[in-house]
């Protein structure tokens, strides 16, 4: 045979294989909308509330560990292999502790006010996911590790109030903080389709902002004080996804 009788059979298996090529070089795209609960350690915060307020006054405000810290995410992926799939993360919340109490003082009863909001923290995540058991079926569990930068912007606000009286102190701290994650998971396809799907999941984040920021107010104990956001421990969030 030829070499110019070859050609023809040559073009015909080019012409045959790109659809397969195409196929294996563009993977789906997921995207998962979650909300997800997060116990963070805020070990410096809450030590601060116990005993630099509460054990000086004789209040009894809460911690960040006596509510619920929620926030809303986002994973964004695309599938590259069976078992692999890349993307992004992202994460926003807000949230708040406030409380007002009587408090006794040498000048007399007195109304202490205490306030710690943060009105900002988000998140976004260079992020892979390996699913051992690959991506087909109903099921699919999947493990999950991520890198990439946090902001956060909180006050804290202090008042002791009454007719003698008009103390205060107010701290503002924010920045940006590496972060990373560790987890695992599980995609429940909602239908034979395999379009939609639940997403349960659990992991373990390290995230920690710790610098000196200014503090003003005659309550404050010095001109700079420690601001510690100590975003780090465990998270569970439970999710609706979509593959296109």
């Amino acid at each position: 045979m030829t070499r110019d009788a070859l050609r023809p059979l040559a073009l015909a298996c080019v012409l045959t294989s790109l659809p397969l090529l195409g196929q294996e070089a563009s993977g789906p795209w997921s995207a998962t909308v979650y909300l997800q609960q997060s116990w963070p350690k805020q070990t410096e915060t809450n030590r601060q509330i116990t005993q630099d307020i509460n054990g000086t006054f004789g209040s009894h405000f809460q911690t960040w560990d006596d509510i619920a810290n929620l926030s809303l995410g986002g994973h964004l992926f695309r599938e590259l292999a069976p078992q692999w799939k890349v993307g992004l993360e992202f994460d926003y919340s807000s949230g708040r502790i406030r409380g007002t109490e009587s408090v006794d003082t040498p000048a007399g009863p007195a109304v202490l006010s205490f306030e710690q909001k943060y009105s900002t923290y988000a998140d976004l995540l260079a992020v892979a996911q390996f699913r051992p058991l690959g991506g087909e079926g109903r099921w699919v569990p999947f493990l999950l590790a991520g890198a990439g930068l946090a902001y956060e912007k909180d006050r804290t606000r202090l008042t002791l109030q009454n007719a003698y009286l008009n103390e205060g102190l107010q701290v503002d701290n924010d920045g940006w903080f590496p972060m990373a994650t560790l987890g695992l998971g599980l995609d429940v396809y909602l239908s034979e389709r395999r379009t939609w799907y639940a997403e349960l999941g659990a992991s373990y984040a390290w995230a920690r902002l710790k610098h000196t920021v200014p503090a003003t107010g005659t309550l404050a104990p010095a001109p700079t004080v420690t601001a510690d956001t100590d975003s780090t421990g465990p998270c569970v969030w439970i999710g609706i996804g979509r593959r296109f």
